[in-house]
């Protein structure tokens, strides 16, 4: 993991009043009112942000609310190999997509298709998510949901990693974590930011993770004078839970 490359991209919904999170960052992009990205958008306008985000090398980089996490498919591209796709996650974002389009919930199943991972281990998903129904079944695709123990879940994950010789991309939504760890504008799951971060350790001692990403943010409005009481104590805990994250990932083991 590169520590000199910790990316932040602004897309205009509250990270940037994460005013230590900033400090750390190397590159900043500003993605505030870029068409056609929130949430789902043709494929064309996801593309065409390239010019942007070209300039950013693959390390920690984050993306902003959950309805950004396609973001990431930018840096999976830029990979020289294709890595083992660690996703932490209360979702699996393995929709199929409308023709032409890609969204926050459908772009892991763009990434096994575009040949930009080799496989995706999944921790952490509500056993209702339509990924585990068989019409979107995909056998690239492991799943530890979040009620399997962690212990188990740690093992399990463990035991896929160390069947290839292939590093690991990590990406992480923080609905992924129980609320109250961190708050986020999807559902949340049960994971202790503890035992995240005790993942991460774990998998770091064992594999090279040649880049990550980080989503999840509590969206809030860019004029500060807006912000209730409530939405700055859920910023300020989403920067905790970033910050303690970050250290994890770009810590020397």
């Amino acid at each position: 993991m590169n520590p000199e490359s910790v990316n932040i991209i602004d897309s205009g919904t509250g990270i940037a009043f994460q005013k230590e999170l900033m400090s750390r960052a190397t590159a900043v992009v500003d993605l505030k009112g870029a068409r056609g990205v929130r949430f789902c958008g043709e494929l064309k306008d996801f593309m065409g942000l390239n010019q942007k985000l070209q300039p950013l090398k693959p390390g920690v980089s984050f993306l902003g609310t959950g309805d950004f996490h396609h973001l990431c498919l930018h840096f999976l591209n830029k990979m020289h190999e294709e890595p083992i796709l660690v996703l932490f996650d209360h979702h699996s974002d393995m929709m199929e997509p409308l023709p032409g389009t890609i969204s926050c919930g459908s772009w892991v199943r763009a990434a096994l298709n575009g040949k930009m991972v080799k496989k995706c281990i999944m921790v952490g998903q509500n056993m209702k998510d339509e990924a585990f129904s068989g019409s979107n079944a995909d056998n690239r695709v492991i799943f530890f949901p979040e009620n399997i123990p962690h212990e188990k879940k740690v093992s399990g994950v463990m035991k896929e990693l160390l069947k290839h010789d292939i590093p690991v991309y990590v990406s992480i939504d923080k609905d992924v974590l129980a609320w109250g760890q961190a708050y986020t504008n999807w559902d949340h799951g049960s994971l202790k930011l503890e035992e995240l971060i005790d993942f991460l350790k774990i998998i770091k001692k064992a594999k090279s993770i040649i880049g990550a990403d980080i989503c999840g943010e509590w969206p809030v409005l860019q004029d500060e004078i807006f912000h209730t009481p409530e939405d700055k104590r859920k910023v300020r805990a989403n920067q905790t839970a970033n910050l303690a994250i970050l250290d994890i990932l770009l810590k020397v083991v």
